[in-house]
């Protein structure tokens, strides 16, 4: 007996059911969740349930074939069901349950599979399937109310959810058992349950990244906090960088190889950095005790003469002597007459002009010599060759202060 044309009803069900296979598949390949892939899957089956049963009127499937089809397309959407239960409540049903709801599928899959039609043993074998899934739904309610009550978010969101659509399961079993009725809302149902189940766990999976992500920034603050210098990411302003080092201190951080950073004054740092994708860096600097001033740097206290061709080159070499404590003063082609007197000179141009201007006067210039390329010539303290690298000029005014 049959109460409606039910053709329509079931056609719009598996068009839903189908879209909801699409989508939920396609979240399930990207992101590799097995969850929405068992719903996809559950979808899909009852989709294809209903879509058999749309065809009922047609040519294309005889009565018999029609129920046997639609009666196996419910019991495995059941069973992928069960499967997606299995992973939203892994805590509260144990990992066997789908297992055991298909053991009580058996007598289903005998009467559909292997025993004739109006067999005398179809209509027990068909209530002992019924009552399967009655004790499935059963078992899915239990789940999420034990769930709610344990605070579990997935289950506070979805205790009424399925209680509400296994309702329309109990009523269209009873219905058939009882007195032969079809009532054929379960897919309808279905998508209800799908939905809800669907957007609550994107809204828990979407929380739940929230969450590392807010944890993962309070714990990389923390870090900021604990290292011995000052933090920065290159690809973040930081107030403290650009007062140190200026506005391209990013720049020049992605751009040097360097462990050293010196700022503007002189002063110098050290760098810990690692780097990002896409060529940032994120790491602190060190305050470099031995370059600052006053602080124990190996030049502090003393005073150097720099004199160099290259202007460029000039700037780069009087970085190093501040970074190491020195007060430097640049000298132009030829050095003043009078005072002061600096402690190192570093000389890059022809050498003839300072020997005549230590010469003049030797007793109040016991300034030490670091000549600077050029011909050989006699009285420098110490040569170094062109182009100067910063090993060799510490190692050369540490040997000339003593300090080796």
């Amino acid at each position: 007996m049959q109460l409606l044309d039910w053709t329509l009803l079931d056609a719009l069900q598996a068009g839903a059911l189908l879209a909801l296979t699409v989508a939920y598949g396609a979240d399930a390949l990207a992101r590799r969740d097995r969850m929405m892939g068992w719903l996809s899957l559950t979808c899909l089956m009852v989709g294809l349930r209903h879509g058999v049963l749309a065809l009922e009127s047609g040519p294309v499937l005889t009565l018999d074939l029609m129920e046997r089809a639609q009666s196996l397309l419910v019991t495995f959407g059941f069973l992928a069901l069960c499967m997606a239960v299995v992973e939203l409540f892994p805590r509260q049903l144990p990992r066997r349950f789908p297992l055991w709801i298909a053991l009580g599928m058996i007598p289903n899959f005998v009467r559909n599979l292997a025993l004739p039609p109006l067999h005398p043993l179809d209509p027990p074998l068909h209530h002992a399937a019924d009552i399967t899934y009655l004790i499935g739904c059963g078992t899915m309610i239990w789940a999420s109310l034990k769930a709610r009550h344990e605070g579990d978010p997935m289950g506070q969101r979805l205790f009424l959810g399925f209680l509400g659509v296994s309702l329309p399961v109990v009523v269209e079993i009873a219905a058939e058992s009882l007195f032969n009725l079809k009532i054929r809302l379960s897919g309808l149902s279905l998508v209800i349950l799908a939905m809800a189940i669907g957007t609550s766990w994107q809204w828990l999976v979407t929380q739940s990244l929230r969450e590392r992500m807010d944890q993962a920034e309070a714990e990389a603050k923390a870090w900021e906090d604990l290292v011995p210098g000052g933090a920065f990411r290159t690809d973040h302003p930081s107030e403290f960088m650009e007062a140190t080092f200026g506005r391209d201190w990013a720049e020049r951080i992605e751009a040097t190889s360097d462990e050293r950073l010196a700022t503007s004054q002189g002063t110098a740092y050290r760098l810990r950095t690692h780097a990002l994708p896409g060529g940032h860096r994120l790491g602190w600097v060190e305050r470099d005790e031995d370059t600052h001033p006053g602080l124990g740097g190996f030049l502090a206290g003393w005073t150097v003469a720099l004199s160099m061709d290259d202007p460029a080159e000039a700037v780069r070499v009087a970085g190093w002597l501040r970074a190491w404590g020195a007060d430097v003063e640049t000298w132009g082609t030829v050095p003043p007459r009078e005072g002061p007197y600096p402690s190192v000179l570093v000389w890059a141009r022809e050498p003839s002009i300072l020997a005549v201007w230590r010469e003049d006067d030797l007793l109040r210039r016991r300034a030490r010599w670091i000549q600077v390329g050029g011909p050989l010539t006699e009285g420098p303290h110490a040569r170094l060759e062109l182009p100067l690298g910063e090993p060799g000029l510490r190692a050369a005014l540490q040997g000339l202060l003593g300090q080796r």
